[in-house]
């Protein structure tokens, strides 16, 4: 079975998204710590990357990077998704080589949630 693989510091918004993507039968794994993170994406790929943005110690933009220069990870789906980013600097993400395949802000709607999956993922995963 597909999984997705959510990277965020805060437990009620992890809980949040594993929720709505519970509702298209995709389970989720939550880690806060990117170094983590990528480690568990490199291991067992999933179908899913959910990216936050403002992460500690680091920058989802640069886990972002690092995930789409690595030969093994690069194909995967990565939604990318912040609070306190403006709209022009996902804009400017979106233009680079690195750049994910959605983007979302915070707070956010679980329609627009499913609606970047579906973008994503096929109907299958």
């Amino acid at each position: 079975m597909s999984s997705a693989l959510i990277i965020e510091a805060d437990p009620r918004l992890a809980i949040r998204l594993a929720t709505i993507l519970a509702a298209r039968s995709l389970p989720a794994a939550v880690l806060a710590d990117p170094e983590r993170a990528v480690a568990r994406v490199r291991a067992e790929p999933p179908a899913l990357v959910l990216l936050r943005v403002e992460l500690p110690g680091t920058s989802g933009f640069a886990v972002c990077n690092r995930l789409r220069r690595d030969d093994d990870t690069r194909a995967i789906p990565l939604i990318l998704y912040a609070s306190d980013v403006a709209p022009e600097v996902f804009d400017g993400h979106s233009k680079l080589r690195t750049r994910a395949s959605a983007y979302l802000h915070v707070p956010f709607d679980p329609a627009r949630v499913l609606a970047a999956v579906a973008a994503c993922l096929p109907a299958s995963a």
